[in-house]
């Protein structure tokens, strides 16, 4: 039997009542995350872009766009909310797959539910399923995707969605099978962007997502997919990965369903590229406890796992002056500048033309990457020494930043990044309400419910 089959049998058969207190208590709040930095991006350039993209590509009123209250068809909502999900880099990261799961996940089991009319116990199970299979697909070859400018959100986000959203529809594991085929041949994910700051990296959870209700939709009308698009000799990792890659199959389905994987994802307290998180609380840590003046500092030298050097410090030109609010999301110089000369990374670093500040450009040229070898314990760390103008060096090493793993935030910290990223657009108010509805998910009679929250002035 194949991964395909194997998975199909289990996410189709798979109850509310199989579901764990603590994995039905995870998906809540990774619904509440998703939602929250969505919201967050509706009015920046990306996400009206996005927005405007979705009316245009057509009509319908299957599902609606997160934080705008219109509607549209499943596929587009899909698009659309996935790719404002991610806009900000903000979305919640499986780091030991490297992996985004909830924004692929989480818009497409939405836009599923609200299209199949379905209630919040079966949104908690697509969360749930989508949520597992991306981390585990992730761990079938860990960072390998990256290593050749591959979004694994984008490629292994497209059949994790796809089985949330045939689990919602009632596709027989037949089907299933036939939509991973089919979800498995629009694999893709190119992450050139990193290069000069545009968005396409952002499309990639928005995507996926779509990707997953076209595989079902195809499925469901009888159109056929190879049952080996996993594992198969042109299946999704051999066609994408270089032939040495070493491949650990078994992970897709070891333990599934009594060990869960998916809870340890990492929340992201502040929005930019993960491996920059552990830099920038190692910064403002040195700062605060020495009482750092940043007019007195001199050099910031920090130690970079090879395997993210490519993404956030080179190259070096162009990460201390990223050109864009996106570009500046992938510069670690940019983030460890601003933390050091505000005390602070927030949203704001992120908006208009912040990323041009003077002051933080020149803290940025003081800053040199240093690339050191990638082990599974360092993956996300980073070490930070910042050199002083009399020659004193403070030096710090953050193994796991905060919301990683042993350090995940409990409800209460995700609840306040969401009030963050929320309260603007929809005013406190407003979010307190879409908050509670999030966090009771379960008891929703109808998934509508809670999107119809998502817009300004609107109720459940």
């Amino acid at each position: 039997m194949s991964l395909g089959e194997d998975i199909a049998r289990w996410s189709a058969s798979l109850r509310f009542e199989d579901l764990p207190a603590a994995v039905v208590a995870d998906c809540r709040l990774r619904l509440l995350d998703t939602l929250g930095v969505a919201i967050a991006a509706v009015d920046l350039p990306i996400g009206m872009a996005a927005r405007n993209a979705g009316a245009a590509l057509g009509g319908g009123d299957e599902a609606t766009i997160l934080g705008d209250g219109t509607r549209n068809t499943a596929a587009n909502a899909a698009l659309v909310n996935g790719t404002l999900a991610h806009a900000m880099d903000f979305d919640d990261t499986h780091n030991e797959s490297v992996m985004h799961p909830s924004a692929p996940s989480v818009a497409a089991a939405l836009a599923g539910a609200e299209a199949c009319g379905a209630d919040g116990r079966e949104l908690i199970v697509a969360i749930a399923i989508g949520n597992e299979l991306g981390c585990r697909f992730g761990l079938i070859s860990p960072g390998a995707f990256h290593g050749v400018g591959i979004h694994p959100t984008s490629a292994l986000g497209m059949p994790a969605a796809t089985a949330a959203v045939g689990r919602l529809w009632r596709l027989t594991a037949e089907e299933t099978v036939c939509a991973f085929g089919i979800s498995a041949s629009q694999a893709s994910g190119v992450l050139e962007a990193y290069a000069d700051g545009t968005w396409s990296k952002t499309l990639h959870p928005g995507w996926a997502a779509h990707a997953a209700i076209v595989a079902c939709r195809l499925a469901q009308a009888g159109f056929t997919g190879p049952a080996s698009a996993f594992e198969g000799r042109y299946g999704l990792y051999r066609a994408l990965l270089p032939a040495d890659t070493k491949f650990d199959f078994a992970a897709g389905t070891r333990d599934l369903g009594s060990i869960w994987v998916a809870p340890q994802t990492a929340f992201k307290l502040y929005p930019c590229a993960h491996s920059i998180h552990a830099f920038v609380e190692g910064a403002l840590d040195l700062r605060r406890r020495h009482a750092i003046d940043p007019a007195r500092i001199s050099a910031i030298e920090l130690d970079v796992p090879a395997e993210f050097a490519g993404q956030i410090s080179e190259p070096r030109d162009a990460k201390i002056a990223p050109r864009t609010s996106t570009h500046a999301r992938a510069s670690l110089f940019y983030a460890v500048a601003a933390a050091i000369v505000d005390g602070a990374l927030g949203n704001a670093h992120y908006e208009g033309r912040e990323f041009e500040r003077p002051d933080v450009l020149a803290m940025a040229r003081r800053a040199i990457a240093k690339t050191v070898p990638t082990g599974d314990a360092i993956r996300f760390s980073g070490g930070v020494r910042i050199r002083l103008v009399d020659g004193t060096m403070h030096e710090t090493f953050v193994a796991e930043a905060d919301g990683t793993g042993s350090r995940l935030l409990d409800e209460t910290r995700v609840l306040a990044k969401f009030m963050a990223c929320a309260s603007p657009v929809l005013g406190p108010t407003g979010a307190e309400r879409l908050a509670a509805l999030a966090l009771s998910a379960e008891k929703l009679r109808a998934v509508r419910e809670l999107a119809v929250a998502t817009a300004p002035g609107r109720t459940a």
